[in-house]
């Protein structure tokens, strides 16, 4: 049956409640789960079909060996998700240290993370320094930025002498896959940022949790800490949350705000962890206990290319009653980078290996078929303006786009095949949320143990 909904008048940047959301009111029904599962199940058929999965992931750092012997004694680490930003957070390492030297505190690094005189820009900076820079994080805990194979080597070379270790991932290619086709996506750089960190445990390090940080995260607001949020954990919570930031805020608006908060006294690290309040989307800024994810075999789903890999995690464990922490009053603040993007090759490189697998998977999930379920997906638009039942892609490329925020864009086709995944991606999100998602479809989206089992490579690339 086309699954009813209804067109996001709203979609499209720059709030991050609306730019992965081109559907509205999408009327869920258990007769539909098998369409549900499908959609879902199907994308990994479609890879181990073109002999994309089931590949090795690699994951490359300088030295295998001094990082892992790096993190014996250490706190938890920081692992950054990244893309296209080398050059701003190198800018924001640089400004933290003119910032540490401004304030003559006679100290080497900051007295904590929370202490928001980092971003007062007293030295006529131009970018805040990110939460993770080491000077804020202090030398107790190592910090990583993971980035895909194609900025490795720039990300490596920007980010020398920064104290942060870069770190490569890409899935090995076939003999038999398309040259051109490379898994990338949200889910994908977050799935091996989880890996590595299950890699760094596996070791020897001797914690158990991992901090997943957004690249432009510059503070957490009435944050006590990284170790007072690693000390609320239990063995059997999966992770700790916070209330995103709806959108990113200006290099000024974060300056401003800092020296209006260390002006009224709200500058320093709060004293106690609030109350958890889940359920929350687990996004931007999470800790992971790397512990818990090892030993149930979860990660995230390498189905979300676009959207949704944070949301589908955490309905997933709404549905499941596993336990997380979720602190609704800190708030994750971002920065807009806009304009400061590297845009050298190996970032245009990936941006085009995005469009190229999120197209491959449209056009495949939208192809017409006569084996039920879909493809092709079909939709049912609640408004009779838009049609009877008709092709998800031709819904979102001919009514969604041209009425929404996204208007201006509704010729780009890179617009067009983000916001066709995006939809397929919402409407596995909101299924598995209402319990309509078959358990294998479920083991098949977030669980590392299937036949085989995800395989990883550790590289050392110098």
């Amino acid at each position: 049956m086309p699954i009813s909904t209804d067109k996001n008048g709203n979609y499209g940047p720059p709030l991050v409640s609306q730019k992965y959301s081109p559907l509205a009111n999408i009327q869920f029904n258990a007769t539909d789960q098998p369409t549900y599962s499908s959609l879902l199940t199907n994308r990994y058929r479609f890879l181990t079909n073109a002999n994309v999965l089931p590949e090795p992931l690699n994951l490359a750092v300088p030295n295998w060996a001094n990082t892992l012997a790096s993190e014996v004694g250490t706190r938890p680490p920081i692992v950054v998700i990244s893309s296209n930003r080398a050059n701003w957070i190198r800018a924001g390492v640089n400004a933290s240290q003119l910032q540490l030297a401004a304030l003559g505190l006679g100290t080497l690094t900051f007295p904590n993370e929370s202490d928001l005189r980092a971003l007062t820009a007293l030295a006529g900076q131009a970018s805040s320094p990110p939460i993770y820079c080491p000077l804020r994080v202090g030398v107790t805990r190592n910090v990583y930025v993971v980035v895909h194979a194609f900025e490795y080597g720039y990300y490596k070379n920007v980010l020398a002498g920064t104290g942060i270790t870069v770190v490569g991932w890409g899935f090995r290619k076939s003999q038999g896959s398309p040259a051109d086709l490379h898994i990338t996506g949200f889910g994908a750089s977050r799935f091996a940022a989880i890996e590595f960190c299950k890699r760094l445990k596996a070791g020897g390090a001797r914690w158990d949790h991992a901090w997943l940080l957004d690249d432009n995260a510059v503070a957490l607001t009435g944050f006590p800490g990284f170790t007072a949020v690693e000390n609320a954990m239990t063995v059997n919570t999966v992770c700790a949350g916070f209330q995103g930031g709806t959108s990113a805020e200006s290099f000024d608006a974060n300056k401003k705000w800092a020296n209006t908060e260390v002006a009224q006294g709200r500058g320093g690290q709060a004293a106690v962890v609030p109350l958890s309040n889940p359920p929350g989307i687990l996004q931007q800024a999470v800790l992971w206990n790397i512990n818990y994810l090892t030993a149930n075999q979860l990660n995230f789903g390498l189905a979300y290319v676009t959207s949704g890999e944070d949301l589908s995690f955490g309905n997933h464990f709404d549905r499941q009653g596993i336990a997380y922490l979720y602190y609704g009053g800190i708030t994750v603040r971002k920065e807009n980078v806009d304009g400061k993007e590297d845009n050298q090759t190996g970032s245009q490189a990936l941006s085009a290996a995005r469009h190229k697998f999120a197209g491959w998977l449209s056009k495949a999930e939208n192809a017409d078929s006569t084996a039920p379920p879909p493809p092709p997906i079909t939709v049912q638009p609640i408004s009779p303006a838009d049609g009877g039942a008709q092709k998800l892609s031709d819904y979102v490329t001919m009514r969604v786009l041209p009425n929404s925020a996204s208007r201006h864009e509704a010729n780009n086709d890179m617009v067009k095949v983000r916001a066709t995944c995006q939809a397929v991606e919402q409407i596995t999100c909101g299924a598995i949320g209402a319990g309509f998602v078959t358990a294998v479809a479920i083991n098949r989206t977030f669980s590392t143990n299937q036949q085989p089992a995800q395989a990883v490579q550790e590289q050392d690339i110098p």
